[in-house]
């Protein structure tokens, strides 16, 4: 006679699905690559800082509402974002867009935290930050353009 199993005891809880983010990780790394290396080159500009700025705060956002294990990754983004603060506050007052030694080190330590941190987020914190930052963007357009018509009608 053949001996019964017992029943299964143990709880069911399902896995989360786990996307590899493979591609975005090649993105984000490309984007912060290529314009920190433009930077070094001496090519940097408005739409170079931008993109750095985007992609820099699409990550921190994403680290924000899903906190790390490791809270020196958000302090070494946030360097690199202060880095960035500074370099655009000189560029918009002397219209020189520059990244100085010190802040090209400050970035590319946060380039690297980003790098290794890409592989353990989740894909959908990734996609709400970039949502929050497209509309707090549309709300700053749409603000601007308020303003010249408020302007143009005391005018």
């Amino acid at each position: 006679m053949s001996k019964l199993k017992p029943k299964r005891t143990k709880a069911y809880k399902p896995k989360h699905v786990r996307i590899p983010v493979t591609s975005l990780r090649h993105e984000f790394g490309l984007v912060l690559r290529m314009a920190l290396e433009t930077a070094r080159l001496g090519y940097f500009s408005h739409d170079q800082y931008d993109r750095i700025g985007r992609t820099i705060n699409c990550i921190w956002g994403a680290l924000y509402l899903k906190p790390p294990k490791d809270t020196s990754v958000i302090l070494v983004i946030e360097g690199a974002m202060r880095a960035m603060n500074e370099a655009g506050i000189r560029g918009n007052v002397t219209g020189l867009w520059v990244l100085r030694e010190l802040e090209q080190a400050a970035v590319l330590a946060g380039i690297a935290k980003i790098e290794a941190q890409l592989p353990l987020m989740d894909v959908s914190m990734l996609y709400q930050s970039m949502q929050k930052l497209n509309a707090m963007e549309m709300a700053e357009r749409i603000k601007g353009a308020m303003d010249v018509l408020d302007e143009r009608k005391a005018a």
